[in-house]
């Protein structure tokens, strides 16, 4: 039986491992977990090793590998397709005709159970960095035929496509960056909305 803390930090190995291809650091699970001592991160991976687990090594800074079958804690993982950058900054051409790859999440990094026309997107720019989405970050978008005010969005704002929070003032729509440095933008004839922000994924180290 795994203690809720054991069983979070196996599933951050499980999805790291999925995303980078390699295991987290002892450091990048602190940071994670906001664990202020190594040797609280090392006791509990000597209690996951214990169990069965996960394998340690003695050198390295990544040599965590997982043991035995890990079904019965392993959160549900998903494919989502993986669509290029997008501008999170001036709007500009954003073609999402066929995805660059796909991306393995579980639900445990993604905090939902997404739905059929998730994807997800690579972000460019820094106008959306008060909102904590910064440059390099990984966005998981869910399609929504009803976008709410307030909600952070994938729009094509007349043909050109960027990443913005979707504002409503006097019954006019427009996208309003989260960054002093960078204007709203008003549509001056198309605004759609591809999809809502649900979960932004960040690479440690």
């Amino acid at each position: 039986m795994l203690t809720p803390r054991q069983k979070s930090i196996l599933d951050f190995i499980v999805g790291f491992r999925r995303q980078h291809g390699c295991s987290p650091s002892i450091p990048e699970i602190q940071r994670a977990f906001g664990i202020r001592s190594p040797n609280g991160v090392a006791g509990h991976l000597l209690s996951l090793e214990a169990k069965g687990l996960i394998r340690r090594a003695r050198r390295g800074s990544r040599q965590i590998d997982l043991a035995g079958p890990l079904e019965a804690v392993k959160s549900p993982s998903y494919d989502l397709p993986l669509f290029g950058r997008v501008p999170a900054g001036p709007p500009e051409q954003f073609a999402t005709a066929a995805p660059e790859g796909c991306v393995s999440l579980d639900e445990n990094s993604l905090g939902f159970h997404p739905r059929e026309g998730c994807f997800a997107l690579k972000v460019r720019g820094d106008s959306m960095k008060d909102a904590g989405i910064l440059d390099g970050d990984l966005v998981v978008v869910e399609p929504t035929p009803t976008p709410q005010a307030g909600q952070i969005v994938v729009a094509l704002i007349d043909g050109e496509s960027t990443l913005k929070r979707l504002v409503r003032v006097k019954g006019r729509w427009y996208l309003k960056a989260e960054n002093p440095a960078y204007p709203a933008l008003h549509p001056r004839s198309d605004l759609v909305i591809q999809g809502a922000v649900r979960t932004v994924i960040r690479k440690l180290g």
